[in-house]
This record gives structure tokens, sequence and C-alpha cells, in this order.
């Protein structure tokens, strides 16, 4: 318990120095080195710079997300639809025209099709930063006739990975069977767990196992 604790602290200090998340009302606990982040932040970034400053403090096995969006001002859906749709007409690397959006309690849908995974992933991401947006159920399809080899894309992921990386990813590694991606190895900081699998997400994969095991230096 007095490990957990300490844990704690460093967390919460973590969060008070960063100036994104000093005043929001995020609720820290741990228990056995996983930080469970509970309460409201206003904007999903927010939400995501939380998992990633606790999941910074050496000692942290995982992250559990539980943090609720809430934007400011409760825009009508509407609204946050048009949101949408201006931020993906914001960028070119996104095909819009194949994209529909629908907005339902500040949810934002994705539906329609887009010709490779990159866009599937950007697309969602783009949403997500949309005003008023709470949460993005994204259900565009990737065009099927796009071929992906499993060994090509196994080589590409682990180059991403030691790439983005460095030494860091040297345990690091990365099956892939019939477009679904398995991640192991060990890491020495749940970041670069994290990291990993986001960029695998990348490469055209139907499902990602994530069993990349956190081991500090110290317990090697």
């Amino acid at each position: 318990m007095d490990a957990d604790r300490k844990l704690e602290e460093a967390v919460r200090k973590a969060m008070i120095y960063d100036k994104r998340l000093s005043s929001q009302p995020i609720e820290i606990s741990v228990k056995e080195a996983i930080v469970y982040l509970t309460g409201t932040v206003q904007f999903y970034g927010r939400a995501v710079a939380a998992y990633e400053v606790a999941a910074s403090v050496p000692g942290v096995r995982e992250v559990s997300k539980r943090l609720v969006v809430e934007p400011p001002g409760n825009l009508p859906d509407d609204e946050v639809a048009n949101y949408v749709r201006a931020a993906l007409d914001a960028h070119g690397e996104v095909i819009k025209e194949a994209i529909t959006v629908s907005v339902s309690g500040g949810v934002a849908t994705l539906e329609g099709s887009v010709r490779d995974t990159w866009q599937h992933a950007l697309a969602e991401d783009i949403a997500h930063s949309a005003r008023g947006v709470r949460d993005v159920r994204n259900r565009l399809a990737v065009d099927l006739e796009q071929q992906i080899n499993d060994e090509e894309t196994g080589y590409d992921i682990l180059f991403a990975i030691q790439h983005f990386c460095g030494d860091l990813a040297a345990g690091i590694k990365v099956a892939v069977n019939d477009r679904a991606v398995v991640l192991s190895g060990t890491v020495a900081a749940l970041p670069t767990k994290e990291r990993a699998e986001h960029l695998a997400r990348h490469y055209g994969a139907l499902s990602i196992h994530n069993d990349i095991e956190v081991v500090p230096h110290d317990q090697v």
C-alpha cells in the first residue's frame, strides 16, 4: 500500500505541473501500480494528455482510462456534426466525400469508406478533436481490395516502432497473421508499450493484441 500511495502522489504532482491538466477535476487512485483516472474533462485532448502524463510516471504498470469528456456549452448535435465536417474538410489527407457524419448526445458516428487504414485512424483522430465531441464511433470501412502481406506488414510495423522509439523498443517483437497483429516482448516503461500499439494501428490490422510486458530496469 505504501508504494501505491507514493505512486498516487507522484501522478498527482505530475498532473498539477502540467498546464493542460492542473485545473481539471481528475480523481486519481492507484492499486498494485495500476493508475485509475476518473472524473470529467472538457476536451478529448485533455483526456489523452492525462493518460499520457500518468503513464509517464516511473513505476506505473498500466493506466485505467475512465475519464468522461463533457464539452462546455452543451452544443446541439447538428452544430457538433458541422464542426466535425469542418475539421475533416480542413485535412487534405482525408477523402471526406465518402464519409458521413451523424451526432447523437455529443457522440459522433463516422460511416462510409476510406481507401486505407491510415485514413481510418486519421478520420477518427480528427473527429475527436472537433468542438463539442464527447466520443467517436468509427464505422468507416477500409477498401477490401487493399491486399496486405502479413510478412511485409510485420516488418513495416517493427521498423516504425524502432524508428520512433529508438533503443527503448529493442525488446519488442511483432507478429502478423491474417491481418491480426500481436505485439510481444518487454519494455522498461508503459509509454513505450502504448506508443508501439498506437503506431501499429496505422498498418491495416484487423485487430491488435498488445502482450508487451513492462519490466522496469531496476527489476531486470
